[in-house]
């Protein structure tokens, strides 16, 4: 039998903490994308229902095996753990730092391309900042709030559907004309499901960066005025609040894959980006996330009182009592 949602999480958060993300080949989200790749390779030429049939191979595929490693002893602990990654996003943001800070700016671009999506290697060091800065403000709710709060909603099958979204979209969910159509399906249903968590993890960013001597004002009306000036509806939120807690200016032209594109300027700037901004935007998400993870134990352990283990067991409960009443 498994343990109680708040326990299974508590020590996924722990092992997320201590031990940061393994690698090895046959972690989940590794073995997400290869069923990923197996789906592009038989449906690329479908073009968007290409792109749809493979997300719902992916969540076919793997949901059933989720469902029975939640049921096992520690099994439903270490799904969460395998599908949050804070601390390994912190880690690798650091580095890129450190590298800035050693006046190593051909290792922190290396260091940053397996960070970030974008080419590197004509980065300055401003520029390596800034992208070190918006990928950890962004990341934050694909690796860390996104899942505890499908997993708040729907257990285990809910936090794996998200995070089968959330892999595919971050393999093909690109602007790019190679990606553009088979990627269209993973992108738009990662954009739904990330709605709702894109801005909590903002608020949260912002209550954060109050806690560490920084402005919450700043970031909150950072968040709420440019947040949308981002081409991405979600990503826009974590990067806005970022960059009025930090009083800096994130956003604007971007290269992938030879291609030029414009991701909408966010904050106004009171400063130059310095390198010290990576090392505080880490401090920052380390303290949101764990604001985040107590709310979440705090309702996970209210659901279990009331005999439920997610919300949509809750809510489901309810509607068949008000029908059968």
């Amino acid at each position: 039998m498994s343990f109680p949602p708040f326990v299974s999480l508590s020590l996924a958060y722990l092992l997320d903490q201590t031990l940061g993300d393994p690698h090895f080949r046959l972690h989940p989200v590794r073995l997400l994308g290869d069923i990923g790749e197996i789906g592009r390779r038989i449906w690329y030429a479908w073009g968007r229902l290409g792109g749809l049939l493979t997300l719902l191979f992916s969540a076919a595929c793997f949901m059933p095996v989720a469902y029975l490693l939640g049921g096992l002893p520690l099994g439903e602990a270490v799904l969460i753990y395998f599908f949050i990654a804070e601390r390994a996003l912190c880690q690798e943001a650091m580095l890129v730092g450190e590298a800035l800070a050693q006046g190593r700016l051909d290792l922190a671009r290396l260091r940053l391309s397996r960070l970030v999506g974008r080419e590197t290697k004509d980065l300055d060091l401003s520029q390596c900042v800034r992208a070190a800065v918006e990928t950890v403000a962004e990341n934050f709710t694909d690796a860390f709030v996104g899942p505890l709060f499908w997993y708040l909603f729907g257990g285990v099958l809910g936090m794996t559907f998200y995070k089968c979204v959330e892999t595919l979209d971050s393999m093909y969910g690109y602007k790019t004309p190679k990606w553009r159509q088979f990627g269209f399906f993973p992108a738009k249903v990662d954009d739904l499901l990330n709605f709702l968590p894109a801005r909590l993890a903002a608020l949260f960013l912002a209550f954060a960066a109050g806690l560490s001597g920084l402005s919450f004002k700043r970031a909150f009306q950072t968040m709420r005025q440019d947040a949308r000036k981002h081409d991405s509806p979600n990503s826009g939120w974590t990067e806005a609040a970022m960059a009025g807690a930090l009083g800096i200016e994130l956003g604007g032209e971007v290269v992938y894959q030879g291609k030029r594109f414009e991701k909408g300027r966010l904050g106004r700037p009171l400063r130059e980006r310095r390198v010290e901004d990576i090392f505080v935007a880490v401090k920052i998400i380390k303290r949101a996330g764990f604001l985040f993870f107590l709310m979440i134990l705090i309702l996970e352990v209210g659901l279990w009182s009331l005999g439920f283990h997610n919300l949509i067991q809750m809510i489901w409960n309810v509607l068949k009592g008000v029908w059968i009443a």
